[in-house]
């Protein structure tokens, strides 16, 4: 199933911005899933399965480094492509 999900992560450390951009360069290492990055948030799309995956190793290695919670919002469908323009 082709999932999109939405990402914020609020690290609890002084150097936070260091670990947001290495958090989102690991899920750029992931040719099979769509990264998209904006000021507020991370976005990801493709398969479920390897999202997921992807999104389980990358937040335990994120936790490794120090706290950080996380918020997610979980789409069904690819919605990279959605005309937002009437909202």
């Amino acid at each position: 199933m082709t999932i999109s999900v939405e990402i914020s992560m609020h690290p609890l450390s002084e150097n936070y911005l260091e670990r947001v951009d290495a958090f989102i360069k690991n899920l750029q290492n992931y040719p099979q899933i769509k990264v998209v990055v904006s000021p507020l948030s991370t976005q990801v799309f493709g398969d479920s399965t390897q999202i997921f995956r992807a999104l389980e190793k990358e937040i335990t290695h994120a936790f490794i480094a120090g706290q950080a919670p996380f918020v997610l919002k979980v789409l069904k469908d690819d919605l990279s492509n959605m005309d937002l323009s009437a909202y």
